[in-house]
């Protein structure tokens, strides 16, 4: 079953929701739901958050740029005119790096954080570099000094977060000022280990052109130049890097890339950023915003116009999205989810260009970086994605020894990364939202050769926006569950006594991912048949008399209601009315969305799966064995997914074809993620079901080969099935041409297998139900609050 036997889940206290409530006055309609008048929580997410919304909106048409960055406008402003060399040719850098510093002499990002030292020091002793080769600044210079001897000791600490390339570009840049006849007053003794340290980590970049080119102003006049021409783009810049392209004009003219110097000046009026350009990135950065705060559905004309951009520049093969690994892992991810035809080619052939297998590229890598490629290999789809597969092993170990190791600085950074290696299978949207919109922070940086910000991009907008959003969803939720509630004890279930109590789990595990408020109905059917396939499943494990069993599955035969003196006993009555009740119920609602009847496929439905626990039960009774082939054809309509997914596909407000059900796409997907399903919940429970001889899959292949294999074997066997079987699922969800299920119907079996990777994962019995009951608290019990410096 879609819950697992091994787990029992308690019931859960009422909670009071203080932030909000019912209009009072509220009552139910006819037909038992809450009326649809607009509660409370909407009206405040009307007042409070249509003037976020907009401001969102309107960050899709506007200019995003990044935060100037001092470290590479020190860098342009060293280039000297090509006319005069002693004189700047882009004087203006020099204005801003006078009117920037800050009042403790350095100079960086602002504001700033204690973990960004060493990237001031970088900042300061480049910005004191400039400053001095110009013989402007005096006092300045001495401040920036004055800086650098009292933060020395960050250089070396491990504490600090380290742009990328500090270990080549600092040591460089002191024995730049040291040549310009400044006492840099740091350690002797540290210098040199660290000169020693950037003399070893050079030698190591031969032949790796496209490292050498991202530090390569740390190397000075001994860089070959001509080793790193192939990094250049289009725009004339090295690697989109201002103080990389600025370098190079240093040593030789390149009128290119002074005209590409001047472009950014343009944009950026007297200063430069770390990056450019950068704006594909930026907004593709909003897309994954919106869709992790969960408010994707408010700006799908705005999200949709960024992919069809992003996938113009695929397609075009754009230096923009392919010579940038952080751009081109995002887009391919967003791009392959929401359903565009684009290949991993690309994206291991600039993995493979980084050097991305040794040591070095990972140290040239931030771990953004990292962990977008890790996010992206993910969605491996086909066979053939080798690549992808290696990038994903790859990741996955560093990602994992970063966390073991606490290197991982950034508190946020880091409960990412362990979020995404936790739920790298599917996590479930809602449970995704509300820690991203916790994680969320105006003032979030990122870090390259130098720290930087959106300035525009992360806002209080999009914040309180998603958490408004949140809150009115889980009101709406919260009142969802009391009418389940009363569904469940109007039919009695609560006098079953035998069998677990799954209300609260069963209709979480379907809001954490198919939340939207309109999508009651949808909600209701999917979650009324856990419970439903819970219950009977429990009747056919704990062993119901025979009688009781059979007389089920003969009613569900016959399908009418029947006279008190056709059960055989009152828990088959209470059962099976239940069932009646409620099939028919959802028949009625999906005749008023389709204008069909499907009643006959769901009791169908039902029917194979209860003969299904039937012949698993006589399987084990009468001692047979049945083969590998014979165990999942009945353990795929056991687990309960596809009486679950039938009736939410045709409630979810669109129209389908009449011949959905019978078509040869349906039944894949039903029979990929089945077994996905099925297969997890062997992976639980087979070292009791082997004990108890009960069928199961890693018994069935022990069987099989009569012992020749190991029980290890036999495991890794099961997990292999699964991730064919989840990697078919995906790309039978994703794909497009030729697809004749709508795509929202096909996320409903995505769901489920999300849903069962979400479930299987709870492994100790005693610690299981407090982190579930903490899951479902959080998504439909307890509102975000908004901080108090935003409310």
């Amino acid at each position: 079953m879609l819950l697992s036997p091994g787990v029992t889940f308690t019931s859960l206290r009422e909670h009071k929701i203080r932030n909000f409530r019912h209009a009072s006055g509220s009552r139910d309609s006819k037909d038992g739901f809450p009326e649809r008048s607009m509660p409370r929580c909407c009206l405040d997410v009307s007042l409070k958050a249509e003037g976020s919304m907009a401001g969102i909106k309107e960050m899709f048409g506007r200019k995003i740029n990044l935060s100037v960055s001092a470290y590479d406008t020190a860098w342009v402003a060293m280039v000297p005119s090509r006319d005069t060399t002693n004189v700047p040719c882009f004087p203006e850098c020099l204005d801003w790096i006078m009117e920037n510093q800050h009042q403790d002499g350095s100079w960086g990002l602002l504001p700033g954080h204690p973990l960004l030292v060493k990237d001031k020091l970088s900042c300061t002793i480049a910005c004191v570099i400039a400053l001095r080769k110009w013989r402007v600044g005096k006092q300045s210079v001495q401040r920036g000094l004055n800086f650098i001897g009292s933060h020395g000791w960050a250089a070396t600490d491990t504490d600090q977060l380290c742009p990328i390339g500090f270990g080549i570009l600092f040591p460089a840049m002191i024995k730049e000022a040291t040549e310009l006849g400044l006492d840099v007053p740091l350690d002797p003794v540290l210098v040199d280990r660290m000169t020693v340290n950037q003399t070893s980590v050079l030698e190591s970049f031969i032949g790796k052109e496209a490292i050498l080119a991202s530090v390569a102003e740390g190397v000075g006049e001994s860089c070959f130049w001509e080793a790193v021409k192939n990094q250049k783009r289009s725009n004339g810049s090295l690697v989109n890097s201002p103080s990389t392209t600025a370098a190079a004009l240093l040593y030789h003219h390149d009128k290119q890339s002074c005209e590409y110097l001047c472009l950014v000046l343009k944009e950026y009026s007297s200063g430069v950023p770390v990056a450019h350009p950068t704006e594909l990135y930026a907004r593709l950065c909003m897309v994954d915003a919106l869709q992790r705060l969960g408010v994707q559905r408010y700006f799908r004309h705005e999200m949709e116009s960024v992919l069809k951009d992003a996938d113009r520049h695929w397609q075009l093969k754009s230096e923009e999205i392919f010579l940038d690994i952080t751009c081109c892992a995002l887009g391919f991810r967003l791009l392959r989810t929401h359903g565009y035809e684009v290949s991993s080619d690309e994206l291991a052939r600039l993995v493979d260009q980084h050097k991305f297998s040794e040591a070095s590229g990972m140290q040239f890598m931030s771990l953004v970086s990292i962990l977008e490629l890790h996010k992206a290999s993910c969605l491996m789809m086909h066979e053939s994605e080798v690549a992808l597969e290696q990038i994903h092993t790859l990741t996955t170990s560093y990602l994992t020894q970063q966390l073991s190791n606490e290197g991982i600085l950034d508190e946020t950074l880091s409960k990412e990364v362990e979020y995404a290696l936790k739920n790298e299978n599917g996590t479930l949207d809602r449970i995704q939202s509300r820690q991203s919109i916790h994680l969320y922070r105006e003032d979030k940086f990122d870090i390259l050769k130098t720290s930087y910000r959106y300035p525009n991009l992360y806002s209080k907008d999009l914040l309180t926006f998603s958490l408004y959003d949140f809150n009115y969803c889980q009101a709406h939720h919260k009142a969802e569950l009391r009418q389940l509630e009363r569904w469940y004890k109007g039919n009695r279930l609560d006098q079953l006594k035998d069998t677990r109590q799954v209300l609260h789990t069963a209709y979480f595990l379907i809001t954490a991912d198919v939340f939207n408020p309109e999508l009651t109905e949808a909600r209701a059917a999917y979650a009324e048949n856990i419970i439903l396939g819970t219950i009977v499943d429990d009747l056919f494990d704990n062993f119901a008399p025979r009688e009781e069993l059979l007389n089920i599955i003969d009613l569900v035969k016959k399908w009418d209601e029947p006279a008190a003196g056709d059960y055989y006993s009152n828990r088959v009555e209470i059962f099976y009315s239940a069932l009646y009740k409620t099939l028919n119920e959802i028949g009625a609602k999906v005749v008023m969305q389709q204008g069909r009847c499907i009643k006959n496929h769901l009791v169908s439905t039902w029917l194979k799966m209860l003969e299904g626990m039937m012949s698993e039960l006589d399987w084990w009774e009468d001692g047979v064995t049945p083969t590998i082939d014979e165990y999942l054809a009945a353990a795929c309509e056991t687990i309960n997914a596809r009486v679950c997914i039938l009736p939410t596909i045709f409630l979810l407000g669109i129209k389908l074809p009449d011949d959905i059900i019978d078509g040869k796409e349906y039944s894949s997907l039903l029979q990929h993620v089945s077994i996905v399903a099925r297969l997890l919940n062997d992976l639980q429970t087979y070292k009791k079901e082997l004990i108890e001889s009960k069928p199961n899959c890693i018994q069935q292949l022990l069987l099989k080969d009569n012992g020749v294999i190991s029980e290890e074997e036999a495991l890794t066997k099961t997990k292999e099935m699964i991730e064919t079987s989840r990697r078919k699922l995906l790309q039978m969800v994703l794909q497009t041409k030729g697809s004749s299920i709508p795509r929202v119907c096909k996320d409903v079996f995505w769901t489920t297998s999300k849903i069962a990777h979400f479930l299987y994962s709870f492994r100790d019995e005693f610690s299981s139900p407090k982190e579930m009951i903490n899951h479902i608290n959080q998504v439909i019990y307890e509102p975000l609050i908004l901080p108090q410096n935003m409310g």
